[in-house]
């Protein structure tokens, strides 16, 4: 059975606190129109720019922002605008050039969407302050990957079968219907979860519960906490109480339980005995030991494992999930060859990473399903926060506090960049890596990053875990 990943139980807001929140918002809202934020006016805004006219371009901002970036990139060729949120305007760039700017700008000039995403207060000071996880997941994560290998495939098998095989009636032609979405997050959240705990925490329901549930909790806890003054953000998450409550959530014991379990072994017997599990929770262990104390540690490597989770399993659930329905759209163009590049791939090499490389046309599908959906309308969200602002080659200054992003769907369906830009060709890029060699031909892989593909963002603070979803993808 299914498990609605949208049922936020992990909240439990009552009516009082659901009502003191709404306040607080429309409240805020009010002092927000009425104080200055950086100044903008220099830049170009999609419709009116008033303290209170412009929230009639904000309600059609969000109701259709794919339309509306779509419409103003192509109205103003290149030249940089802004677009109303409920809280700030927002920058948006398209073009190499200041992709490129914003992708190489230090963190003294821009900061990461981690301010956005409020992670100070939603997923804890730790995980903002000292990110030691990102070089874990750039390096002994991607470099494990191959030992696990194994693992991750008796996995997608056994999920598989208990999510799709498993799952409803076949009909007189042998076919099971199945709800995509649902299907596939669960067989991401075992799949992933595989590699980061290991047996039997990934198949643990309350876990895989609190695993797919976490990213939506962070999401709206953002949403509120982005409203809060500054000096006042630290009492917020008592208002929304869900990193106090999901401490208390049945999988988050369960998780605490065996972190504990496993530290206290590596601490009596060593990090280097034979039987250590090869996962993220040995590796964040090797990262919490040489900066905290030993009564934190168990609780740091929690919040780093939920954060893995956070990353992860939406990201991977939607980009799968439009790999599916792209080939359900034209199963008489694509099913044969990808079964066929698949067979001989694992005929010669097996069910390892040599064969998933040699798998070119699979590969060239998933990146085109990524470059016509992406993982967002905007993308590669900074903040200004040198006091001096941020000025772009073309003069174009942003002030302190200001945020801008890069238009993806407009990036990645712009006739400059390719041929027949908004029609899908699933071999596009494979088509390319046959004609070219070398370098050029590695450019055009899943998880290569450019200026003309930014699902992944670019520059210095592209996803460090890229290399490892089309593996499990």
């Amino acid at each position: 059975m299914y498990y609605k990943p949208w049922n936020l139980t992990i909240w439990e807001l009552n009516t009082n606190v659901a009502l003191v929140l709404v306040g607080i918002v429309l409240f805020l809202i009010i002092i927000n129109n009425t104080s200055s934020g950086p100044d903008l006016s220099a830049i170009p805004a999609y419709g009116p720019s008033g303290r209170l006219t412009s929230y009639i371009g904000t309600f059609k901002f969000l109701k259709n922002t794919c339309g509306v970036l779509h419409d103003e990139v192509n109205k103003r060729k290149g030249e940089m605008f802004r677009v109303p949120f409920l809280d700030h305007w927002e920058v948006v760039i398209t073009g190499k050039q200041f992709i490129t700017e914003l992708g190489q700008a230090p963190d003294d000039d821009l900061l990461v969407s981690g301010d956005i995403m409020q992670t100070e207060y939603t997923m804890g000071p730790p995980l903002f302050y000292d990110q030691y996880h990102v070089p874990i997941i750039k390096s002994t994560m991607t470099r494990n990957l191959v030992a696990r290998f194994d693992d991750v495939y008796d996995e997608i098998v056994s999920a598989c079968e208990d999510f799709i095989h498993g799952e409803g009636q076949r009909n007189s032609e042998g076919w099971i219907s199945v709800p995509a979405w649902d299907a596939v997050a669960h067989i991401t959240a075992r799949v992933t979860n595989r590699l980061f705990v290991g047996l039997p925490l990934c198949r643990n329901l309350d876990y895989l519960r609190l695993s797919m549930d976490w990213a939506v909790s962070v999401f709206i806890g953002a949403f509120f906490i982005n409203f809060i003054p500054g000096i006042l953000k630290p009492l917020s998450q008592q208002l929304v109480s869900f990193r106090r409550r999901r401490y208390s959530h049945p999988g988050k014991v369960e998780l605490k339980r065996i972190v504990t379990e496993r530290v206290l072994l590596d601490r009596e017997y060593g990090v280097d005995r034979p039987d250590r599990p090869n996962d993220a929770i040995s590796w964040f262990y090797d990262g919490a030991v040489q900066r905290y104390p030993s009564e934190i540690i168990v609780d740091d490597i929690v919040d780093r494992i939920m954060f893995l989770n956070f990353s992860a399993i939406h990201t991977s659930t939607n980009s799968l999930t439009n790999i599916l329905y792209h080939l359900a759209e034209h199963p008489e163009i694509y099913l044969q060859p990808l079964r066929e590049e698949a067979s001989e791939a694992i005929a010669q090499y097996g069910w390892t990473k040599t064969a998933l490389l040699r798998m070119v046309k699979i590969d060239s599908f998933m990146r085109e399903s990524e470059r016509m959906n992406g993982l967002g309308s905007l993308l590669m969200t900074r903040k200004v926060v040198n006091p001096k602002g941020f000025t772009f080659s073309n003069g174009v200054h942003l002030p302190k506090g200001a945020v801008v992003s890069v238009a993806n769907l407009a990036t990645h369906r712009n006739e400059d960049h390719y041929m027949n830009a908004n029609t899908f060709h699933g071999f596009r890029f494979s088509d390319i890596r046959d004609a070219g060699e070398g370098i050029d031909a590695i450019h055009h892989q899943f998880y290569h990053t450019g200026t003309e593909y930014v699902p992944f963002g670019f520059g210095r603070h592209s996803c460090p875990g890229r290399s490892d979803e089309p593996s499990s993808m």
